[in-house]
């Protein structure tokens, strides 16, 4: 099946679709789900996906100019290198198992996002609202948080996190032993 430009779709399962290197304006997705497709290096312009499943999909740098998502589900997917910042305000999504690394999240509105079994290395997180996101078994090796609201986000089974108490907000955040530990590198302190 093609995706036209400037066009709606609803309920509609696509599989295997090929969009590496293409470009999609003004695409409305509602309740559509796409298995094994690839969107590497896609433009997706002022495009919409509600209530959206993206399953064993590859959208490595994929870019995203203005557009929704919307109560969408990423799950064993490669999403390596996109600015989600490029999106509107909001995000409402769920990643499960995905390749997130060298991806960055600038000024989003991420309340309520669940990162499951994701890996996020190399990854930014930068003026964001992070607020009750739920990080389950994440890697964060080398992912940087700056001016992030963290408030009562749980990362108590992930690991390889660092993040500066100073500029980021942490009230009530959620973290275990030993990897907790890592939030004192930044103090001029000597644990013994």
């Amino acid at each position: 099946m093609q995706i036209d430009d400037y066009e709606s779709y609803e309920n509609i399962s696509f599989e295997s679709i090929d969009l590496e290197d293409k470009t999609l304006q003004e695409v409305n997705f509602y309740r559509c789900t796409f298995k094994a497709s690839s969107f590497q290096y896609a433009e997706l312009i002022d495009c919409e996906f509600q209530e959206c499943r993206f399953v064993g999909c590859n959208m490595a740098v994929a870019v995203f100019s203005n557009s929704k998502v919307i109560d969408t589900e990423f799950r064993d997917s490669k999403l390596l290198g996109i600015n989600w910042g490029n999106l509107g305000p909001v995000i409402v999504a769920r990643y499960s198992n995905c390749l997130m690394d060298r991806c960055a999240f600038s000024g989003q509105n991420l309340l309520k996002v669940k990162f499951s079994s994701c890996s996020l290395r190399d990854a930014s997180f930068s003026d964001c609202k992070l607020l009750r996101v739920k990080f389950d078994d994440c890697d964060f090796a080398g992912c940087q948080f700056h001016q992030a609201d963290l408030s009562s986000a749980d990362f108590t089974s992930s690991r390889n996190y660092f993040m500066n108490a100073e500029t980021n907000k942490l009230k009530k955040t959620k973290f275990s032993l030993p990897e907790a530990v890592s939030l004192l590198a930044n103090l001029d302190i000597e644990l013994k």
